[in-house]
């Protein structure tokens, strides 16, 4: 055990001097296992395989070629004009509601915050801030709305999790559904009760009918990739692995035959950023296999389980200590690699403590989806300050307010399980 907390420790300092996730936990691996039995070196290959020898895994690559591929199309542009000649578009705050609700339809394509940044961000802060929107606001609420994609099904996040602790897909993906609509919600309520207060312009701009046509033809056309992905697996249609290889095939069908701005350079360059994307998460994913096996090996989840229930025997209690952990680590660490470390070594003790699994799993992705717009590293803000052109602390200050909400809503899941359960119970992906 001395050996484990002191090969945990490097962990901690190298990931903190900013060494790769995959460098940080291969080295502590190889540290831990050169000071218990230098013969077990020969575990390592071995454990890599295995860790990334799953038929679920192999949907991710083809996911994000297609989110790669449709974000290179103008998907996100598409949807921002289409749910920009919605109703509520012409409210007050009108833009700041249609960024909300963008990013989390676009989230069910993207699947990543961090793609949604990309993707949209500029797009809606550029619109906002034509329309009279103050840059602070309308940076913040791009960062806060995207982290409703991790959450919306199909998301990358949730399949990885599923593959990594042995869950159903399914149960996983619509778990994460009802909690994303609850942010998108607090939200949409947060611009609700600010309209009047930040003098929040409405939209103006007209539209022919003809445009509008074009546009909402052009949005269901976007929307149809996700609705095809969640009916096909809902229906037992595909597996998730086959519904990923249909997005990629729906992506360049549109692409070539509907937009008609694809090009042999897009696909080229969607390949080779998906490839990019999925060679350094299944490098993770390898070696957190490893670093799993350690686990394991020094019965971790068992003595952390029992410590957890010398202090507490409620669920609830043990669920908040949780909840702390994950926001720090959220706030330092990548999310699927935060996923990979920490859901082997968690899950197993809330699960003993009567937490259902696949609740657990949306608890942990809010927790680190939360994370990802909180100070002081929040990937997610220092994406927006760089799209929107403004500085690090004012994104900051400007999106508390909505991480504050973010919390509000991870207690909630927290603490009302069927707000994950109820949708996996109904579509019979669990008892």
């Amino acid at each position: 055990m001395l050996e484990f907390g002191i090969a945990t420790l490097i962990l901690i300092v190298t990931i903190l001097v900013g060494f790769p996730i995959a460098y940080s936990i291969g080295l502590t691996t190889i540290f831990y296992i050169f000071i218990t039995n230098p013969a077990n070196l020969l575990v390592i290959p071995i454990r890599m395989f295995s860790g990334i020898n799953s038929f679920t895994l192999m949907a991710l690559p083809l996911f994000m070629l297609a989110a790669e591929i449709m974000v290179r199309t103008g998907i996100s542009s598409k949807l921002f004009d289409f749910v920009r000649i919605t109703r509520v578009g012409k409210w007050r705050g009108g833009l700041a509601y249609v960024n909300v609700l963008a990013s989390t339809i676009f989230g069910s394509i993207s699947g990543a915050a961090l793609s949604d940044i990309a993707g949209l961000g500029k797009v809606e802060i550029d619109a906002m801030e034509e329309d009279g929107y103050e840059k602070g606001f309308a940076c913040a609420i791009t960062a806060a709305s995207s982290i409703e994609s991790p959450l919306i099904p199909p998301s990358n996040v949730a399949i990885l999790y599923a593959g990594t602790m042995a869950l159903s897909v399914g149960a996983v993906l619509y778990a994460g559904f009802l909690p994303g609509l609850l942010l998108a919600g607090s939200q949409m309520l947060y611009i609700k009760l600010n309209a009047k207060r930040l003098n929040l312009p409405k939209h103006e701009k007209q539209y022919t009918a003809a445009e509008k046509k074009d546009i909402r033809i052009r949005g269901w056309i976007a929307m149809g990739m996700p609705l095809i992905i969640l009916i096909g697996i809902t229906a037992g249609l595909f597996t998730p692995t086959e519904a990923a290889a249909v997005a990629v095939l729906y992506a360049l069908i549109v692409g070539a035959f509907v937009f008609k701005n694809i090009t042999v350079k897009m696909i080229l360059d969607s390949l080779w950023s998906a490839g990019k994307t999925t060679a350094n998460l299944f490098v993770i994913t390898s070696i957190s296999a490893v670093f799993a096996w350690a686990i394991g090996v020094e019965q971790i989840p068992q003595q952390l389980s029992a410590f957890m229930l010398g202090i507490t025997d409620s669920p609830y209690v043990m669920l908040l200590i949780i909840n702390v952990i994950l926001i720090i680590v959220g706030m330092w660490m990548e999310t699927s690699a935060a996923v990979l470390l920490f859901a082997p070594i968690l899950a197993p003790i809330a699960v003993a403590m009567g937490v259902h699994p696949v609740h657990f799993a949306v608890v942990m992705i809010v927790n680190l989806t939360i994370g990802l717009i909180t100070p002081p590293v929040g990937v997610v803000l220092y994406a927006t300050s760089n799209v929107g052109k403004l500085k690090f602390e004012q994104v900051v200050k400007s999106t508390m307010p909505l991480v504050l909400l973010a919390v509000v809503i991870l207690l909630l899941v927290t603490f009302i399980p069927e707000l994950s359960l109820f949708l996996p119970r109904l579509l019979g992906f669990i008892d």
